[in-house]
């Protein structure tokens, strides 16, 4: 199970975008005046945890075993390939290929 894209801002955006926009770059968090300042803790690609978008949402982790693909047999005959794509760059980050079977529908 590892991370493949993450949601934030009402979409899904790949790691690379996600990591342009909220990558920890090594700034100290808290009052510069306090006596200990911390770093809050990130995740294996340097997002940290608990950070929230611009619409006040956490950014959340999209694993390899979630389930991002419409399965309700509707979706899945009119569309039998579908992709998980980047909301900033529009890049494929996932597909998903729809078998029945040994047939792609």
């Amino acid at each position: 199970m590892n991370i493949i894209a993450y949601t934030y801002e009402a979409d899904t955006h790949c790691i690379g975008c996600t990591i342009k926009r909220f990558s920890d770059t090594g700034k100290v968090y808290g009052n510069e005046n306090d006596i200990a300042t911390f770093k809050s803790a990130t995740d294996e690609n340097g997002i940290r945890f608990e950070i929230e978008d611009s619409e006040g949402n956490f950014v959340q982790p999209v694993f390899s075993i979630d389930e991002w693909m419409e399965l309700d047999a509707e979706h899945m005959e009119e569309n039998p390939i579908q992709y998980l794509a980047c909301g900033t760059c529009h890049g494929i980050i996932d597909t998903y290929e729809h078998i029945k079977n040994g047939v792609l529908l």
